[in-house]
């Protein structure tokens, strides 16, 4: 498959957008990022839902398999449809209407402040990139059903509570994309494609390869704002 070959498989389900500000792009090729890794990128191992600090967060992530180590290194989703599901009645009408706040600092900013130009560069995207306030509770725009959209990476707290409820309730919510009745597990091998709904799950790239080398090209497709 070659980089044109995925582009048109991802049109397939929406709408391609540019790269985002902390992965740079296949030469030529601006729908295309390129993920490098020797056991850990920022962020992967962590549970997470791919540029939730954005206003409109993309709706699915295509992934195609350019260089894998000889073993591990698989991806793991998990269903925040389900954790929503079976969560109690009482703790559903406590988060229905919440808001959790999304950042990309946490996590990135050494991403971001690689190079000669880091620290203007770190001023740049802090600009174009605020933090951005989403519901705890969101519904799924093509299949109507509740989800919950909080992730360990990139939700720093929540709001219209005290701080300790909130962080309480952060971290359970969080903790929620860890139980295996919810996942599905990924092993990966040459030339493998993979794409997702960014919007009703959350994944997990285990970092378990290291020295070895892994590579990967990324597509994302435009998504609308959380509600």
């Amino acid at each position: 498959m070659t980089p044109d070959d995925q582009i048109e498989f991802a049109k397939v389900f929406g709408d391609p957008q540019e790269v985002s500000a902390f992965f740079p792009s296949l030469p030529e090729y601006p729908h295309i990022e390129v993920l490098e890794s020797r056991g850990r990128a920022a962020g992967t191992d962590v549970w997470h839902s791919d540029l939730t600090w954005q206003a409109t967060p993309n709706s699915a992530t295509c992934l195609h398999a350019q260089e894998i180590p000889p073993c591990g290194g698989d991806t793991l989703w998990a269903s925040m449809t389900a954790a929503y599901d079976a969560l109690p009645e009482n703790v559903k009408s406590v988060i229905d209407g919440l808001e959790g706040v999304h950042d990309w600092e946490k996590e990135l900013t050494g991403v971001v402040r690689q190079g000669p130009d880091g620290d203007a560069r770190y001023e740049d995207t802090r600009r174009k990139y605020p933090p951005m306030t989403h519901p705890v509770v969101r519904k799924h725009p093509e299949t109507g059903r509740k989800l919950v959209y909080v992730n360990a990476l990139f939700t720093t707290r929540l709001t219209g509570i005290s701080t300790q409820l909130g962080d309480s309730l952060r971290n359970m919510l969080t903790d929620l994309a860890r139980t295996p009745e919810y996942q599905v597990r990924f092993r990966w091998e040459p030339n493998s494609l993979v794409i997702w709904d960014n919007r009703s799950t959350q994944h997990y790239a285990v970092g378990d390869y290291h020295p070895h080398y892994r590579l990967m090209h990324r597509v994302t497709l435009k998504g609308d704002r959380p509600a």
